[in-house]
């Protein structure tokens, strides 16, 4: 029984890491709004720094 946890935990534990490693670099889309914010904001940015 103890061999079958050890190989529950060897094989599931990466497994497990890696499902949310992938989840947490998943990247949701921004909105149009979102977008026209972020480059609105860029271009001030930008335009300060001249």
């Amino acid at each position: 029984m103890a061999e079958y946890s050890w190989l529950l935990i060897l094989i599931g534990g990466p497994f497990i890491l890696g499902l949310l490693l992938a989840l947490g670099m998943r990247q949701r889309r921004l909105s149009r709004y979102e977008r026209e914010a972020r480059d609105r904001a860029t271009d001030r940015i930008y335009r300060e720094e001249q």
